[in-house]
């Protein structure tokens, strides 16, 4: 269940539709090239949202020479619609994004792999531990031996 909103995130969200609709050309430019981490957002359902982050910052960095460029060219909508307009600009900005869906899925193989690596030398570790425990204090401390009710080793018939 979504919680209500405070006065304070009314009065932000009011500051983003003002701004958004004074820098037009600004929010039209990356409404169309931040699609990307919109459904990155969308489909991201770790709880550190990692994926977004990755496709976002290099979804933006996709954007921000396209940025630059409206902002030289003048923020007007007809400079906006004309960089959108050209299928090389777009293709720019979603590789660079693409390449942040690499960046996730390299770096999400590379830990996993890491951790279980980790956790095989550690499982090895153990054992070795087990091993000297057992020739240290005998085959009692390994847990093998069958217990009576009292916790004291059966007797062998």
């Amino acid at each position: 269940m979504a919680k209500k909103m405070g006065w304070q995130e009314r009065i932000m969200l009011a500051v983003f539709m003002v701004a958004s609709v004074v820098f037009l050309p600004v929010t039209a430019l990356l409404f169309v090239g931040l699609l990307p981490t919109v459904m990155a957002r969308l489909t991201d359902r770790s709880k550190e949202r990692t994926k977004v982050l990755t496709v976002g910052f290099m979804n933006f960095a996709g954007c921000f020479p396209f940025l630059y460029q409206l902002f030289h060219m003048g923020i007007k909508l007809e400079n906006s619609l004309a960089i959108l307009s050209d299928p090389m600009n777009i293709v720019i900005i979603y590789t660079a994004a693409l390449i942040g869906y690499g960046i996730d899925w390299v770096v999400t193989h590379m830990v996993a792999a890491i951790a279980v690596q980790k956790g095989r030398n550690r499982l090895e570790n153990i054992k070795k531990i087990q091993e000297n425990m057992v020739r240290q204090w005998g085959a009692e401390v390994s847990g093998e031996i069958p217990l009576d009710n009292n916790g004291f080793p059966l007797e062998p018939h």
